[in-house]
């Protein structure tokens, strides 16, 4: 009985170990980039980009947008995903991971015609 007890116990919390934390994201911090989506994955639970962009440098450069919004939400705020396949110019709003400043969580997608999807 204590080990069917133990195990029902362990599946109710199953669904709470699924998830993670974003305390690995600095988002006091936000920062834009303008460029081309590389790839978009747009899926659940969340989308995750790369994006091309020109440096200060002048040299073309990736940005990797680990992760966003989940997919869902972003449908009903009415992003459809091919309004960001690649090759669409884009702006991008994130913020990086405190471990790798290279590596972003996207907060904004912001389109040419200037509509913004969070």
């Amino acid at each position: 009985m204590k080990l069917l007890t133990g195990l029902v116990a362990l599946m109710l919390t199953f669904p709470v170990f699924a998830h993670h934390s974003f305390a690995v994201y600095d988002f006091d911090t936000q920062l834009s980039f303008t460029g081309t989506v590389e790839t978009l994955n747009f899926r659940n639970p969340h989308i995750a980009m790369t994006l091309k962009t020109v440096a200060d440098n002048g040299k073309e450069q990736i940005i990797t947008f680990v992760e966003g919004a989940p997919a869902n939400m972003l449908v009903r705020s009415g992003l459809k995903p091919d309004m960001v396949k690649p090759g669409t110019r884009i702006t991008a709003i994130g913020s990086p991971m405190h471990e790798n400043k290279n590596k972003f969580f996207l907060r904004v997608i912001r389109l040419e015609t200037g509509e913004e999807f969070k």
